[in-house]
């Protein structure tokens, strides 16, 4: 028996195409095309009609915060950020595990698996190697058997904040199938840091200090360490939510780094900081200036940025407002708002191609954290994750409508053009434009890449 949509616009590789998705009870997709007429086991009640929206593959966010670490709770765990991911049209996540101190590997990962059960959508895990990495390196046995390929590091971070030395050591380590090997890196050099303790009392309530505690400097020094080690070992180093045009800079002229960049520093640059509601866009790297955010629509355009995450990390408005820089806890929302903020910003407003459009939001992911072509392709043997997007109609950001727990969003009141018409994972549908369905659990896609290191 085939189920599937018909008069959807297709988005293949190289055009628009109308036509139907027929996939199977299991969630394959076993057709894509106009013709479904010679096609056994198709029934037209089983058919649901598009009516002309735009069909393109699920999200994939290779960097969300769903809980997991810190003092001040994140307000996402993984029922409420999938619930927004799948209103949003994500449809597979990346997440992390990292260790309590003195926790071990196994017991961090079981940890992490416990919540992420409650995920609607499918999820991998990046780990991340602290300065205990060595004793972390010798469980790579259940590294390996849990499906974990891919490594997160820290250039900064009390606990985290690898030397370039040892950075280099642990990519070293995987000197022997670093094709199968992947890394994301969180580049702020410390020697350029200003601690927020050496700023006065007054300095501290103030975010204006968070760009110049943070600096352009900071990141470019370490993306092109960075990019040294990624050349001389061949090395599969994704750059955390780059934000400068030096960034950019380095990427284009050694090819040796993939970039990722955020929503956020898109939209925003660091004259919010000056207004009252400064500590509600708090993150790390901080927002630039105007002149990095058009170099990093200009990169989306030539994808030396190719990979468009959220790094989605929501606290409480009221935790924001009530912390100075010395304490505030760093991060915004964005998981349900990334894809449409892409098609109206991006491909109506900058003329960006559908195919850039998917490409950017979910095929680049799969293909660098291993999980393409079951994710991130509409293509028969891919996984029926389909969105619907009906471009011509818009959308008003508003927190109250959102499908997440974020008690505030920083696009609130942000006219996106179109719309969010329908998400399918696996062939079942999960969001009807209006509501998320929880029929369908996520599933965790590890066991894909259990025979790598």
């Amino acid at each position: 028996m085939l189920f599937g949509i018909k008069n959807a616009r297709i988005v293949f590789p190289d055009e628009i195409q109308p036509g139907c998705i027929l996939y199977d009870e299991n969630g394959i997709i076993r057709f894509l095309g106009k013709g479904i007429s010679g096609i056994s086991g198709v029934l037209k009640e089983n058919l649901t009609d598009a009516h002309g929206a735009v069909a393109v593959p699920g999200g994939v966010d290779a960097h969300v915060h769903f809980g997991g670490f810190g003092d001040v709770p994140i307000l996402d765990d993984f029922a409420s950020g999938s619930r927004g991911a799948i209103a949003g049209g994500t449809t597979t996540v990346i997440d992390f595990c990292e260790s309590f101190a003195g926790e071990s590997v196994s017991h961090c990962i079981e940890r992490r698996m416990k919540d992420a059960k409650f995920s609607l959508c499918d999820y991998l895990f990046h780990f991340v190697l602290t300065k205990d990495y060595r004793n972390q390196l010798s469980e790579i046995g259940f590294l390996r058997d849990s499906g974990i390929s891919d490594f997160k590091l820290f250039t900064t971070y009390e606990n985290e904040n690898l030397t370039y030395d040892e950075i280099e050591e642990i990519v070293s380590f995987f000197d022997h199938n670093q094709d199968e090997i992947t890394f994301l890196v969180h580049s702020e050099d410390e020697r350029f840091i200003r601690p927020f303790a050496d700023l006065s009392p007054d300095e501290r309530k103030d975010m204006k200090f968070l760009p110049e505690c943070r600096p352009k400097e900071a990141e470019s020094t370490a993306v092109r360490r960075l990019s040294c080690i990624a050349k001389r070992h061949g090395a599969n180093i994704c750059i955390a939510h780059a934000t400068t045009k030096e960034a950019v800079s380095v990427r284009e002229k050694e090819n040796a780094l993939t970039l990722e960049t955020c929503p956020h520093y898109l939209e925003f640059t660091d004259d919010v900081y000056s207004g009252e509601d400064g500590c509600l866009y708090t993150m790390t790297p901080p927002l630039r200036k105007n002149d990095d955010r058009e170099a990093l629509w200009n990169a989306l355009k030539s994808e030396s940025v190719s990979i468009l995450s959220t790094d989605h990390c929501p606290y409480s408005e009221k935790v924001k407002r009530n912390h100075g820089l010395d304490c505030i806890p760093f991060g915004v929302d964005g998981v349900e708002t990334r894809m449409l903020y892409l098609y109206s910003e991006g491909v109506r407003k900058r003329k960006l191609s559908w195919q850039q459009f998917v490409r950017l939001t979910s095929e680049n992911a799969a293909r660098f954290y291993h999980l393409y072509p079951r994710k991130g392709c509409l293509a028969p043997g891919s996984d029926a994750d389909i969105v619907l997007i009906e471009p011509d109609d818009q959308t008003e950001i508003r927190c109250t409508e959102l499908h997440s727990s974020s008690d505030y969003s920083i696009y609130e009141g942000r006219c996106l053009r179109g719309k969010i018409k329908a998400v399918y994972k696996q062939g079942k549908q999960l969001y009807d434009g209006h509501n998320v369905s929880e029929i369908m659990a996520g599933k965790y896609l590890g066991e894909k890449t259990n025979e790598l290191l």
